[in-house]
């Protein structure tokens, strides 16, 4: 599209013609314009030009039968900022499905100190020194927020650390005793995991992640999809730090004063959109003033039918999209914050009921936002543990014995059988692995930090972003195909403050036979008032209803809102009342009943 076509779209002049030939032979767009009028021609024996006088005048009214040409427009990247920036954050090109990127950042986030953590050791080494990410959190790492996560989310049977929680003494005894192979062992029998295995792995993680953070963010949609609009791909996504960072309570998904980044639209991006417009210039009639132009709304393509502009996007002659970046990246923060204080486990009587749809207790994890770490964590190891039936008995459960959904208790509901009961009472399997993640997080004596302070931000680069350029451009469609009216509208306007005034015009029916259509109120713009009275074409000059000669209802047309008068050929006439009142006698002359050109000659009474 150049950008003389880009100047005319700026002026709202998208529509075709039925009558006038496309002022750009590429795209077919043509509209009348207000500012002048079908008269202001070189003076032929159509009539007279301007203020008609007293006595019959007479006018020439055309239609033109040539078939009207497709709306073409080829843009880059500067011309769809020129022509749809104004509404390019209403215009959405996807909903980007967050679970890859997700999994990615996991991924990102699980290996930034090493991945020692892997072996079947209890004190793995870590060094977030070696990564970009892991350099992120500081020289002092150790003692970073981010690395205890970190640690969280790499805990396994075999590198589990309970110092400071209410199973300690179960994984002293196991360990001094090697009962049971040591603690690791139990927890892997109980857990029915492999003792490399995460507590709690990615899969877990990211649907939590998805559920709790993202759903419940209000820019995003269902299943916490990512809407991605035109304004965030032409900004190389730098707006989704304002879209998807703090909102009304919810702390944000990206943390704010980092700005995103990334590169959607490759440097020979291009957009080929081709419509058909609905939007036809006829040629009408004001009995008092003359011939002028009229933008007509003429739609017969279905489901809907009222649209200006007909946009088959998921059509590839139609429109594609190429240049994308083959492999978008993103440069992003991602947050999680933690409550602001100690989340219990609910094992008081009654928590056996205590799940996300029905909480139990005043402070319990269920109680407190979704988007915390604790609810988060909490979250993961109920999806991965909550059909959990085991039961392991040591030394003929003398020493110890771990039972998961056992005597009539719901599956998840551990009971851990300890000499001189100093393990924790019995509650949710996901319960006690939260009351780990949290010690861990914070310390056996919050040594590491105070609650509400272990907020974590992992700043990554180049997060791939779990899409393709060729599956987004396909992924495009059914969202600009959704959004086609609101386009329409933008590009157009209201295409009806710019046509003439008229009482009525001369188009063809959908039957194809010729007929002038009196004005009703949709072909007026929205704040012009519709001052005729009395609508229709009459066969007495007292305009009376039996000598009515239009109709509303015409075979093979399927118009039935206007009053038409079907063009018989010869002389015929009528009369009519316009928007002030006054009547005037019509005398219309076609030499053939299927003709494209008529006389109307006009005498006021």
């Amino acid at each position: 599209m150049k950008i003389s076509t880009l100047g005319l779209l700026a002026t709202l002049a998208w529509a075709c013609s039925e009558e006038v030939a496309p002022a750009d032979p590429d795209s077919g767009l043509v509209v009348a314009d207000a500012g002048r009028t079908a008269d202001a021609r070189p003076p032929t024996s159509d009539g007279p030009v301007g203020p008609p006088p007293k006595g019959e005048r007479s006018y020439t009214l055309r239609i033109d039968d040539s078939p009207t040409p497709p709306l073409v427009l080829d843009m880059d990247r500067a011309e769809v900022a020129q022509l749809l920036g104004p509404v390019a954050d209403d215009i959405v090109l996807l909903e980007l499905d967050p679970t890859p990127l997700l999994q990615n950042i996991m991924d990102a986030v699980k290996t930034a100190c090493g991945t020692d953590w892997q072996r079947d050791v209890q004190q793995p080494t870590f060094d977030c020194s070696q990564t970009e990410l892991g350099r992120s959190f500081g020289n002092r790492w150790q003692f970073s927020p981010e690395f205890s996560l970190i640690r969280v989310l790499t805990m396994t049977p075999a590198n589990v650390v309970v110092e400071g929680t209410s199973i300690e003494f179960l994984q002293l005894v196991a360990d001094r005793f090697d009962i049971g192979g040591g603690f690791g062992q139990i927890l892997s029998d109980s857990l029915q995991i492999a003792r490399t295995e995460e507590v709690v792995t990615t899969r877990e993680v990211v649907r939590s992640l998805r559920e709790n953070l993202l759903e419940t963010h209000p820019n995003t949609s269902a299943g916490g999809r990512m809407r991605v609009t035109l304004r965030d791909a032409l900004n190389d996504l730098s707006t989704l730090e304002e879209k998807l960072g703090p909102v009304g309570a919810h702390p944000g998904i990206l943390a704010p004063g980092f700005t995103p980044h990334g590169e959607v639209l490759g440097p020979d991006f291009r957009m080929r959109v081709e419509a058909r417009s609905n939007i036809r210039v006829t040629q009408g009639l004001k009995a008092a003033a003359g011939r002028d132009d009229i933008n007509v709304l003429v739609d017969r393509t279905g489901p809907t039918y009222g649209d200006p502009l007909e946009f088959d996007f998921q059509d590839p002659s139609a429109f594609t999209i190429t240049g994308l970046t083959p492999q978008p990246t993103v440069d992003m923060r991602f947050a999680i914050q933690e409550h602001d204080r100690y989340v219990p486990a609910c094992v008081s009587e009654g928590c056996q009921q205590n799940l996300p749809d029905n909480p139990v207790g005043p402070n319990t994890v269920w109680r407190i936002s979704p988007w915390t770490l604790e609810y988060v964590t909490a979250y993961a190891a109920l999806i991965k543990y909550r059909q959990l039936r085991s039961d392991n008995c040591y030394i003929a459960c003398a020493a110890t014995r771990v039972s998961i959904g056992q005597d009539g208790a719901p599956a998840g509901w551990v009971h851990f059988g300890v000499p001189l009961e100093l393990g924790p009472k019995d509650q949710y399997v996901w319960e006690f692995i939260n009351e780990v993640a949290e010690v861990a997080m914070h310390g056996p004596d919050h040594s590491r930090f105070e609650e509400g302070e272990a907020n974590v931000e992992f700043t990554l680069s180049g997060v791939v972003a779990g899409i393709t350029g060729p599956e987004a451009a396909e992924a495009t469609r059914p969202f600009l195909q959704a959004q086609a009216a609101d386009l329409a509208d933008f590009i157009l306007g209201d295409f009806r403050q710019r046509s003439g005034q008229v009482d009525f015009y001369f188009r063809r029916t959908s039957g194809g036979e010729p007929a002038l259509f009196f004005v009703i109120p949709t072909d007026l713009a929205a704040d012009v008032p519709y001052g005729w009275r009395r609508p229709g074409f009459y066969s007495t000059p007292d305009l009376a209803p039996a000598g009515k000669l239009s109709s509303l209802i015409v075979d093979g047309a399927d118009d039935t809102d206007h009053e038409k008068l079907l063009i018989t050929g010869g002389e015929q006439i009528a009369y009519i009342e316009d928007d002030s009142g006054r009547r005037y006698r019509l005398r219309v002359v076609s030499d053939s009943p299927n003709g494209t050109d008529i006389q109307v000659h006009v005498s006021e009474l």
